[in-house]
């Protein structure tokens, strides 16, 4: 510190604040919300944590001083944990024989609350049909889905769907190229979240497919930063009191794919990232599609540039992933994601 002028010793100071927390960061996924809720609400921010000690790193390197040693380290101790936010896999092994491909999206209602008009909204839902069908995927499921513009996939013939009752019924529904088996609802006590399964039978063999929307946050996304100032009490409260209600529901969703007699494929919007106790929860032994295959950042919500990464596609540990990908086409606040694996 010694060699190190006033502007830098306070750089460097402000840089050891930073590491620091993405250190600390390390132990969210282990922590209850039921217990410190609050730190639930650092995982969000974890990101841009992360893209700050890169830039750190940068710096110091560019001034050829060793402080740089500080936030490469911290990221160094922290990698099996940071490749869930971003990754450069291999994408040269492909393991080829019976492969199955799974798409999921959260069609935010066909863009329900953004358009005033029929038509605007039946244009979106035409939009999201004609780019789903060109992808030619065996598995579809949507989140947010709804019945108000309903819509068959004639290369899909088999689907389930859950919605909730009223003017503007919406939920899960998975589209299947395969037969259903048989198939189900999991339900959410006070909440219009949810979740389905579907049993596929692909090859004399079934699938289990969950198609999962855990609890929503309740803001207003057009919100300025200074009215998130104005209003940061009742947003804080909110928040905490989302993280527990998500851990409700991944309990639930933990019990009921650990009593699963098929393997499973687990897709769907968490409404939580990578970072999350609920993601791990869930996750459990299972495989994220996106550390497998994934490339460079893993941002599925479109949200003001803040690359959050809350849509998952978790398979089978004995499954090969072979690719994945995040749609970049902005039909909704989400980009539709898609792993392509072999189940053999």
């Amino acid at each position: 510190m010694k060699k190190l002028n006033l502007f830098d010793r306070l750089m460097y100071v402000i840089n050891s604040v930073f590491a620091f927390i993405l250190l600390f960061s390390y132990l969210i996924p282990e922590i209850k919300p039921s217990i410190l809720s609050h730190l639930s609400l650092l995982s969000l921010f974890i990101p841009i944590i992360f893209i700050i000690n890169i830039l750190f790193i940068f710096y110091w390197i560019i001034k050829l001083k060793k402080q740089f040693i500080l936030s490469l380290v911290v990221i160094l101790l922290g990698y099996n944990y940071l490749i869930s936010f971003i990754n450069f896999s291999n994408n040269s092994e492909y393991v080829g024989g019976n492969n199955l491909s799974v798409m999921s999206y959260n069609v935010n209602v066909f863009n329900y609350n953004k358009f005033n008009n029929e038509l605007e909204q039946k244009l979106s839902r035409d939009s999201i049909l004609e780019y789903t069908s060109k992808l030619e995927l065996d598995i579809i499921g949507f989140q947010e889905y709804s019945n108000k513009f309903p819509f068959e996939l004639e290369s899909h013939p088999y689907k389930f769907e859950s919605l909730r009752e009223g003017y503007l019924s919406f939920g899960q529904a998975t589209f299947s190229r395969f037969p259903i088996y048989s198939s189900g609802t999991i339900k959410f006590e006070n909440s219009n979240n949810g979740a389905i399964f579907t049993d596929i039978i692909i090859n004399r063999d079934t699938i289990r497919i969950y198609n999962i929307h855990l609890q929503s946050f309740k803001f207003d996304k057009s919100l300025e930063v200074s009215e998130f100032n104005e209003n940061s009490d009742k947003l804080l409260k909110d928040l905490n009191n989302t993280f527990q209600i998500q851990q409700t529901q991944a309990e639930v969703l933990k019990s009921h794919i650990s009593s699963s007699p098929y393997r499973v494929v687990v897709s769907g919007d968490f409404n939580n990232t990578a970072f999350s106790y609920i993601y791990n929860l869930i996750k459990s032994d299972l495989k994220d599609s996106f550390v497998e295959k994934g490339n460079f950042l893993g941002q599925t919500y479109n949200y003001n540039s803040i690359p959050l990464r809350i849509d998952f596609i978790l398979v089978d540990k004995l499954f090969k992933v072979n690719d994945f990908k995040i749609e970049k086409v902005d039909f909704t606040d989400h980009f539709p994601i898609v792993s392509k694996f072999n189940i053999n």
